[in-house]
């Protein structure tokens, strides 16, 4: 009797603790999802354990992705560096890790990034752009051209490569 008691309490729980991990879930793979709601879903992800290596590194990414938009850049360097340890392949782990560099300023570190991005994804507009910004700002007038201009080829409506462009007196 003890054992079916046992059973049922554990049957009327799992519905609730699944519906708490699909919310982590949805929270920590939505694009709607607040940056905070992102934080917290992705870290109940990682801290279960129970994730795949591949599921594992889209986790701390997405948590990194979402820690750069709140302004905490060496958490979100910290994440983006533990995601790439895990899938070393990701364009879009080093491009958001290049951006948390850039949030401090560290160009050369972000520029580095952003160039292994293009390395893996040579058709990744938004890393030329940002390359292109890192240059801007590092006063190298040339390769930023140069990068906005690529950003443009790669992806006409954008207007972020434009507005650089015309800050350094280029045509696109």
């Amino acid at each position: 009797m003890r054992g079916i008691l046992i059973g049922l309490a554990l049957a009327l729980v799992a519905p609730a603790a699944w519906a708490q991990t699909q919310q982590q879930r949805d929270w920590c793979y939505s694009p709607t999802a607040t940056d905070d709601q992102t934080v917290d879903g992705c870290t109940a992800l990682i801290q279960s354990g129970r994730q795949t290596t591949t599921n594992q590194a889209a986790a701390y990414h997405n948590r990194g992705y979402a820690y750069e938009n709140k302004g905490l850049y060496d958490q979100a360097i910290a994440d983006d560096t533990q995601s790439l340890a895990l899938n070393p392949n990701s364009a879009y782990a080093y491009n958001d890790r290049g951006l948390a560099y850039d949030g401090k300023h560290l160009y050369d570190r972000a520029i580095a990034d952003y160039t292994r991005s293009i390395a893996l994804k040579p058709d990744y507009a938004a890393a030329y752009n940002n390359r292109g910004s890192a240059y801007e700002k590092k006063g190298l007038r040339d390769p930023a051209v140069a990068d906005y201009r690529a950003s443009l080829r790669l992806n006409p409506n954008q207007n972020m490569p434009r507005e650089g462009l015309t800050r350094l007196g280029a045509t696109p």
